[in-house]
């Protein structure tokens, strides 16, 4: 049970810090340093120090007996220094997220977040969770579900302004007090004093079972009532797990036949993009020899009669492998500079036609779509005009997916910065003159039309959603 904070005196302790940083100031002049615009405004740290206990209070007693980040990061505000407080934050979200995905499932949890097999033979342990970029652990605790999508787009919001203050090395008085206490309320509701529950919860149940049970058929009516109820995401991360566990040459035989039980079941859960993506295992392992795999991943796909799902040839699983090139380049560091060569090896896989196989026709459009409209510090110039070229070569069925990403989590995090959303608004008045679709140009009109500063919530408008079912 979480006990009430102790009353505190604000203006004491507003006094204090304004005395210290008087005499801290005094000592940087005494030794010949810069004084001036390195530390916050008393105004800016008092504001921080008043609403720190509304925060805290969110915290168990348990919770905020280990909380040395917490300490820290008022140590950081009451000395002035609020990037170094953003940072103490920022990293012990990260240790959080870490600690959250070992605890649930480690195998499934990679099984989400690395797609690339060759890569994914890398990140066995606990300890490989630090081979993951934030972006990354953080788009792979959505779709495990130990994130919201609400969570995931405001602690999105709170990396790209760590990474800003980071990397430009602002002045003190350009992060405000308010947006500081604020970020740690964000990190502390929606992940530090947070457990999973729900359908993620059902997930953990389902995959101890395969793993540690022997089930029969019994069991299978009970396991695929629950099915239907999990979200998009967890259902594709679910299917993801379980074909990569089957393929597994040294899997046991009580797990491979509990996979088997409750394949099907699975499967007619997923969407379509997530029954292409099994498809395109098959693909990947045979292109790297491994036919022990392959086999399997065939046999699976024959279990719950997902054969019409394989690619029609090789050209789906190279585009797939460049758009994940490209994506991680794009969300990593250094990105402006690095981007224009992922980028281009892309752009030699696409037809002048613009045709891509459907079972990377989303994924295409999203990633493209993504690295064009950039972040919120811009697009890598030297990659834009690749990025127009195959944006110009988009048919109606490209500019279908197109009108869809606002339902899509990760874009919608990054339509909440202005510069992002005026960049989708812009493409959608582009490619409205590209279609001969009465339907489309309706919906990219709407795109148009909304308020770029609410554009992140497009996908909760009532008259927008008519329009996810556009063909």
């Amino acid at each position: 049970m979480t006990q009430s904070l102790e009353p505190y005196q604000p203006g004491e302790i507003a006094l204090a810090v304004e005395q210290f940083s008087s005499e801290l100031t005094s000592y940087l002049k005494a030794l010949g340093l810069p004084a001036e615009n390195v530390l916050a405004e008393i105004d800016e740290r008092r504001t921080v120090i008043n609403n720190l206990p509304d925060v805290v209070a969110r915290l168990t007693d348990q919770q905020r007996l280990a909380a040395f980040y917490v300490s820290k990061f008022i140590a950081a505000c009451a000395t002035g220094l609020f990037d170094a407080a953003l940072n103490f934050i920022w990293n012990e979200t990260v240790r959080n997220l870490r600690e959250k995905a070992a605890r649930f499932d480690l195998v499934y949890f990679f099984d989400s977040v690395v797609t690339d097999s060759n890569r994914r033979s890398k990140f066995k342990t606990e300890a490989d969770l630090e081979k993951l970029d934030d972006w990354e652990l953080m788009r792979g605790c959505l779709t495990t579900g130990l994130i919201t999508e609400i969570g995931y787009k405001h602690l999105d919001y709170v990396r790209e302004m760590r990474n800003w203050a980071s990397a430009a090395h602002p002045n003190q008085n350009e992060l405000s007090g308010l947006q500081v206490v604020s970020w740690l309320d964000t990190c502390i509701r929606e992940v530090l004093a947070k457990e999973p529950a729900g359908p993620v919860i059902e997930v953990r149940k389902l995959l101890r079972s395969l793993r540690e049970e022997k089930l029969s058929s019994d069991d299978v009516d009970p396991i695929a009532a629950t099915l239907p109820a999990l979200p998009d995401d967890l259902s594709r991360s679910l299917l993801r797990t379980i074909v990569g566990m089957y393929t597994d040459t040294a899997l046991s035989a009580d797990t491979r036949n509990n996979i088997k039980l409750v394949a099907r079941a699975v499967w007619e859960v997923c969407s379509e993009e997530s029954k292409y993506e099994a498809g395109l295992k098959f693909s990947s392992l045979g292109a790297n020899a491994e036919v022990s795999r392959a086999r399997l991943a065939r046999e699976f796909l024959e279990l719950v009669d997902g054969l019409v799902y394989l690619p029609p040839d090789r050209l789906a699983l190279e585009i797939s492998t460049a758009l994940d090139t490209l994506m991680m380049i794009h969300d990593g560091f250094n990105n402006f500079y690095n981007e224009p060569s992922p980028a281009r090896q892309l752009q030699r896989l696409i037809p002048s036609s613009g045709e891509v196989p459907l079972s990377v026709i989303k994924k295409y459009v999203k990633t493209v779509t993504m690295c064009k409209v950039g972040s919120a510090y811009g697009v890598s110039w030297a990659a834009e005009p690749i990025y127009d070229d195959l944006i110009g070569r988009f048919s109606d069925k490209h500019i279908h997916w197109f009108v869809q990403l606002p339902f899509v989590p990760e874009f919608q995090s990054r339509l909440q910065f202005e510069r992002c959303a005026e960049a989708y608004q812009g493409l959608a008045t582009h490619l409205r003159k590209q279609t001969a679709s009465a339907q489309l140009r309706q919906a990219l009109k709407y795109v148009e039309g909304f308020r770029a500063d609410r554009l992140s919530n497009l996908h909760a408008d009532a008259q927008f959603k008519r329009y996810r079912a556009t063909k």
